[in-house]
């Protein structure tokens, strides 16, 4: 009896319906896992650059404030040091090198007490001086006010072109008092720190800018101010050439909402009543700042997503604050449509699944007359096994087929055929898996890597800071960092930080580096060779020179962004940080210059000219640690080559360390003496005899 439910399925058709069962649903599932791992990816890319381009903005405009303020700072100090000198003629000459120290200073003053007033300042084109414009070719101008000279104060303006000639003179009653002007008030206020002005339009030029100020006292008493006026529209470049994507928007505000920098300067100011004022985010041309701080879910959120009911497009912001160290209140927005990361990754979707889709027919096609090939000889097969079944001829013809089943099949269904009684069928069947790979997310901080480390210090700069005018050690100061940074950069290495007269630099990181200790010796030598010849000037011009030492050390090390979430620093730290420091101290016990450990002269002393100098114990390792002096290179730039004379001072120097080495102080003794006859002026060979001629500790 006939099953009423029965699903009967004819071979060809059940083959295709198969294949497209378990294709089609692995193919949407390809599909949408292909979108959902894309969109993952484009939050993942807007989170990283926004993260990035927020830590550039921030340590962007500390690296605008920080050396301004030290320059404030250093003529604060001058004026206490000096009481008298900022009313001296002598000091305007001071005020216009600290304008050249940076494009970003549009003025630097000193105001007393009195209301006396010094000036230096640049004049932007265009610009007017008490109503007039002043000689053509005017770069510079200086300004003095003064209140104690007898009769009507006189205000009197001295203007200079590009190469310091004077073009003119301009003078007036005196009007201005800076007593009353909110910088001078708030730095008064401040005590003995610096203090930054609120963000002001600038008179002169129409741009915003601040003013970094700093009170210095005589007798303890207030005797003025020292301030210097920073445009911000260095902020606004910044934030207009990098942009986070196509169409983001970067800005930087207060904490009341103003605008500081604006990635279209021109919004940074806006024109009411004939007047240039500071603009707010609330006017803005775009609405999508004050949409963005409307959507923020709370003010510890810094990275959040919103969307634009009127577009609705997804956004993704950054809110995130400056370091308390810049001394305002300040924010970095950035606002980048979530579109402009997916993009590319959409169109990548949308060819999955157009090749998909294509792919899908051809493969449809081919299963169709591939089931053909399979289901041709098999219905063949089927009628033949009923006409066995039913005890009736078979058709005529040979069944044939490729497939050695088949064929297997085939042939037993011809015995069958000869035995009546005897059938069989059997028809395999496959199927093919596809693997996916997932991604990988990168993780961010800090991991070890060994590297090579590098310190740098003067000589006695205490000293020498007691001893030189603070503009002549601020110039010479400034040559020396110059010179050691310029030599890091050319040898691929990471000016770390500046720490007093002293410079820390490392090699290997962020970018790997092969032969990063070579690197190192060779930014040391070449530091000391511009050093040499800076020395040389000074020594002509009667000032004693810079003698700067170096300590280098290899070493595995913590490399990464440490700090906390509110400020970071892409730095190294470990026990071969403080090592590197103390080999650097090294150099003053035997009086060399460049002194590298072990690991550096492992690493690389075959390319290296080096004299052996003492084991030496570090406090906190417990073994003890052979050190050498670096004098020069093998093979390389020739100016760094070491000559015949320091290649000869390095034999004999060996030499006669190898007796030392062994216990053999009498012949190091005389081995040494011999070369201070050659090299009377050798200090490690001073230091060596010292220690030679030392008496031997007692036997226990």
């Amino acid at each position: 009896m006939k099953k009423p439910f029965s699903l009967s399925l004819r071979l060809r058709p059940s083959i295709v319906a198969l294949f497209l069962i378990l294709s089609l649903p692995l193919f949407v599932a390809t599909v949408w896992f292909n979108y959902a791992t894309n969109n993952s990816i484009a939050r993942d890319t807007a989170h990283q650059l926004i993260d990035k381009a927020r830590f550039e903005t921030i340590t962007s405009s500390s690296e605008l404030l920080d050396p301004i303020k030290s320059l404030v700072k250093v003529a604060a100090s001058l004026g206490e040091a000096e009481p008298g000198f900022f009313r001296q003629q002598r000091s305007a000459a001071y005020m216009t090198e600290m304008l050249a120290h940076s494009s970003n200073i549009s003025s630097v003053y000193a105001a007393f007490e009195d209301g006396s007033f010094r000036m230096s300042l640049v004049i932007p084109p265009g610009g007017k001086i008490q109503e007039r414009v002043p000689p053509e070719g005017t770069r510079l101008a200086t300004r003095w006010l003064d209140r104690q000279a007898p009769g009507a104060a006189m205000d009197r303006y001295v203007f200079f072109d590009a190469t310091g000639q004077a073009t003119g003179r301009s003078e007036a009653p005196a009007v201005y008092d800076p007593r009353v002007r909110p910088w001078f008030k708030d730095s008064v206020a401040a005590g003995r720190q610096l203090s930054v002005s609120d963000p002001y339009i600038f008179a002169t030029t129409g741009l915003p800018g601040i003013t970094i100020a700093m009170p210095f006292f005589s007798d303890g008493r207030l005797a003025g101010v020292v301030a210097a006026d920073i445009t911000l529209d260095s902020l606004s470049k910044f934030l207009a050439t990098r942009p986070v994507s196509a169409n983001s928007l970067s800005l930087i505000v207060d904490d009341d909402d103003r605008i500081i920098a604006h990635a279209d300067p021109a919004q940074a100011v806006r024109r009411e009543g004939g007047k240039l004022l500071q603009n707010s985010l609330s006017r803005l041309s775009s609405p999508l700042p004050a949409l963005a701080v409307a959507s923020r879910p709370d003010k510890a959120s810094e990275r959040f997503t919103f969307v634009d009911a009127r577009s609705g497009q997804e956004y993704v912001a950054m809110f995130a604050s400056f370091p308390p160290t810049v001394g305002k209140a300040w924010r970095v927005m950035i606002i980048a449509p979530l579109a402009d990361f997916s993009k590319k990754w959409t169109e990548n979707n949308r060819k999955v699944l157009l090749f998909g889709a294509i792919a899908v027919l051809l493969q449809i096609l081919l299963i169709y007359f591939l089931s053909k090939l399979i289901a041709r000889p098999i219905e063949q097969l089927e009628a033949k096994v009923i006409a066995v079944q039913n005890f009736v001829s078979a058709p005529a013809g040979r069944i044939q087929s490729g497939i050695p089943e088949i064929a297997s099949l085939i042939r037993a269904v011809d015995t069958l055929d000869s035995t009546v009684h005897a059938f069989s069928a059997f028809v395999p069947r496959g199927l093919v898996q596809q693997l996916l790979n997932s991604n990988q997310r990168l993780a961010l901080g800090g991991s070890s890597r060994f590297l090579t480390i590098f310190f740098s210090d003067i000589e006695a700069f205490s000293t020498l800071a007691e001893t030189s005018p603070a503009q002549e050690l601020l110039i010479r100061v400034s040559a020396y960092l110059e010179a050691v940074t310029r030599a890091v950069n050319q040898e691929q290495g990471t000016i770390d930080k500046f720490i007093g007269d002293g410079v820390m630099a490392f090699w290997g990181a962020p970018a790997l580096l092969k032969e990063h200790a070579w690197h190192a010796c060779v930014a040391a030598l070449r530091a000391q060779k511009t050093l040499d010849g800076l020395n040389r000037q000074w020594v002509q011009e009667g000032l004693r020179p810079l003698n700067v030492r170096i300590g280098i050390h290899s070493d595995s090390v913590l490399v990464g962004n440490i700090g906390s979430s509110e400020r970071m620093s892409y730095t190294v730290m470990g026990d071969g940080v403080n090592l590197a420091a103390r080999l650097e101290g090294a150099n003053k016990e035997y009086g060399t210059r460049v002194c590298i450990s072990q690991t550096v002269f492992k690493e690389a002393g075959e390319h290296l000219w080096l004299r052996p100098i003492n084991v030496v114990t570090v406090k906190g390792r417990r073994s003890d640690m052979e050190i050498y002096e670096l004098v020069g290179i093998r093979g390389g730039d020739p100016e760094l080559e070491a000559t015949p004379a320091q290649i000869r001072l390095c034999q004999l120097t060996r030499h006669a360390y190898e007796a030392f080495s062994q216990g053999d102080t009498a012949t190091a003794l005389h081995r040494y003496t011999e070369i201070q006859a050659e090299f009377p002026g050798d200090p490690l060979c001073r230091a060596m005899i010292a220690l030679c001629r030392e008496p031997a500790p007692p036997a226990h």
